[in-house]
């Protein structure tokens, strides 16, 4: 089956469009947490942000400059998540690059970051390992 966000560049999905340039488009997430929930997707079909190329990855930026500032006149949040998930471990669901683009109006609503960490590895042995 053809991924759906491929269908959706090629407008054989219907998808609300909220914004586009040579390299990605913004729609409307249809399972949004938030109003003005926008997910960024990448017109070439990239797994995820590690497979991206460069050229690409310039498109992004100025749209997601373009989509928090069409959110802030129009829903004024008082903040913003910005995420790409990665693997299925990471609730990548859909297998193609995108960024959910995720207004917040109250902390506790929309994307809520909750985590109960159990580390395997302290900052030093971390920080000695990414060096």
């Amino acid at each position: 089956m053809k991924c759906l966000f491929c269908q959706i560049i090629n407008r054989e999905k219907n998808a609300y469009i909220i914004a586009e340039n040579e390299g990605a488009i913004a729609i409307l997430d249809l399972f949004s947490v938030s109003d003005g929930h926008i997910l960024l997707i990448s017109r070439q079909h990239f797994t995820n942000i590690v497979e991206v190329d460069p050229p690409t990855w310039n498109y992004f930026l100025p749209l997601i400059k373009n989509i928090i500032n069409k959110l802030q006149v129009n829903f004024s949040p008082s903040g913003f998540n910005v995420i790409s998930n990665m693997g299925e471990m990471a609730y990548q669901s859909i297998t193609h690059l995108h960024i959910h683009i995720i207004p917040k109006y109250e902390k506790e609503q929309g994307f809520i970051w909750s985590s109960q960490p159990e580390l395997k590895y302290s900052l030093i042995q971390v920080a000695e390992k990414l060096k």
